[in-house]
């Protein structure tokens, strides 16, 4: 089965295409990512940080399922 592959956007990009999590829980969950278990939801390249959406939302699915 072929993926597309998940292209990570910046957190003003994010907000563009997706109304949820808001600007500040988007940052509190890569700020804790390590401690959260999202940490393969966020990128970052020199200060930049980057989101790759469908992963953050295929891991925030699979906490919820817990």
């Amino acid at each position: 089965m072929n993926q597309i592959p998940d292209i990570p956007v910046t957190f003003k990009g994010f907000h563009k295409s997706y109304e949820y999590p808001s600007s500040g829980a988007l940052r509190k969950m890569a700020f804790e990512s390590e401690i959260n278990g999202l940490k393969n939801a966020f990128l970052k390249i020199g200060r930049r940080r980057l989101v790759l959406p469908e992963t953050l939302f295929r891991l925030l699915r699979e906490k919820g399922s817990k």
